[in-house]
């Protein structure tokens, strides 16, 4: 009789680490993964160019609307506003004199700059008409001031168009201001 000796124990015996058929499911696997991925890359990119067209869209109308006539109106309040300010804030005595004198200002007439000399107390004028009659109309009307002595013309320019501007008239007047005008009183 023959006796069969296994000199191999069990724990050391190779097993095929994949078979075939795991091996196929694997890879089947990995394809349909990669081919979701591949999927969603290409509906993120498809959705990131749509909004992307849609947005660009949006900066041109709002580029659109920025070169309207109501940019350059905005433009032309905050422009005045600023001004306004800069003169409160350096003569704040102008109160009361800047709000009846503000009547006497035409809204096509746009002022750069107004500055007061006390010792010869004269107001200096500095604005932008859009034409020669704008600019007499205010002359005529500056006139009728009840605070000013009297209006001098000093001199005028025409400003080109620009960009973002209009032309116009560059102008510079001095009115002659009663002294007592500045603290209330009426002339």
């Amino acid at each position: 009789m023959v006796t069969n000796i296994n000199l191999v124990t069990p724990e050391s015996e190779k097993k095929p680490l994949l078979t075939g058929k795991a091996s196929l499911a694997l890879s089947v696997g990995l394809v349909i993964l990669m081919v979701g991925v591949y999927g969603a890359l290409s509906y993120l990119k498809w959705r990131y160019l749509s909004e992307k067209r849609d947005t660009e869209t949006q900066i041109q109308d709002e580029k659109n609307k920025m070169s309207g006539p109501n940019y350059v109106a905005v433009s032309d309040f905050q422009e005045r506003l600023d001004v306004l300010s800069k003169v409160v804030d350096d003569h704040s005595y102008w109160d009361a004199f800047l709000k009846s004198f503000s009547k006497y200002i035409l809204p096509e007439v746009r002022l750069t700059n107004l500055s007061w000399d006390e010792r010869k107390n004269v107001m200096e004028i500095k604005g932008i008409a859009p034409n020669f009659e704008v600019l007499s109309r205010e002359i005529i009307l500056l006139q009728k001031f009840s605070g000013a002595g009297s209006v001098e013309f000093k001199n005028a320019s025409e400003k080109a168009a620009g960009e973002n501007s209009q032309g116009g008239i560059i102008f510079e007047l001095d009115v002659k201001i009663e002294k007592n005008i500045l603290n209330g009183e009426s002339s």
